[in-house]
């Protein structure tokens, strides 16, 4: 378990998460390559991509936060054991609704402080900083804690203008028999990570999770 959950692999897994997170079309990059298409400019692909990184970062932020102060001023196991349930229950629902995900009625002619708003509501709504939670519940102190969220975002970002100028350079029709149904996946990983922590739960009882 030392070896599963080592800085170095936690790092790792916080940016395959990221990634994982910003390949996902309803996360911001389709997005992005819709408002550049309209405005025909591939600048506006990159330039769509930062208020959309914020309002993810806000969303995973909001949620790692509530978690790091719940870690933090409330009995381990206490926490332990309400986020295994949440992460699962929380899983259950998606997998029931992944074919529904946020929905915005904006349209796409919209300005980059929306985009922020959306990204926001996507993200909080998505459920993203709830993967984090076993480091979380495994960390000493914040500091233990943003070297995660923020290479978890940057692996966000980073997949996000990788996959979102692709899409925009050869056209959405290329990729269309490479799209999967990523909120199914996701939610099947919400249910796995919830699983995961109860099982540690029970075997580690009260204590900390080492």
């Amino acid at each position: 378990m030392d070896h599963m959950i080592s800085h170095d692999n936690q790092m790792i897994v916080a940016i395959l998460l990221g990634a994982f997170h910003g390949l996902n079309p309803a996360m911001g990059w389709l997005f992005a390559v819709f408002l550049a298409i309209q405005r025909n400019s591939q600048r506006v692909l990159f330039y769509a991509l930062i208020p959309i990184s914020a309002g993810q970062l806000l969303g995973d932020g909001l949620l790692i936060t509530i978690q790091t102060i719940a870690r933090f001023h409330l009995p381990i196991h206490i926490v332990h054991t309400a986020l295994s349930f949440i992460i699962l229950l929380y899983g259950l629902y998606r997998l029931l609704r992944y074919y529904r995900h946020f929905k915005w009625s904006g349209g796409l002619n919209v300005g980059y402080l929306q985009l922020v708003l959306w990204s926001f509501l996507a993200s909080s709504t998505h459920g993203s900083g709830l993967l984090l939670a076993p480091f979380i519940l495994n960390a000493h102190s914040f500091m233990d804690i943003l070297p995660l969220w923020i290479v978890h975002e940057m692996g966000m970002v980073a997949t996000m203008a990788v996959i979102g100028f692709l899409v925009y350079r050869f056209g959405i029709a290329k990729f269309r028999n490479y799209i999967v149904n990523f909120e199914l996946i996701w939610a099947i990983l919400l249910i796995g990570v919830g699983i995961i922590l109860i099982l540690m739960n029970g075997q580690m009882g009260h204590g900390h999770i080492h």
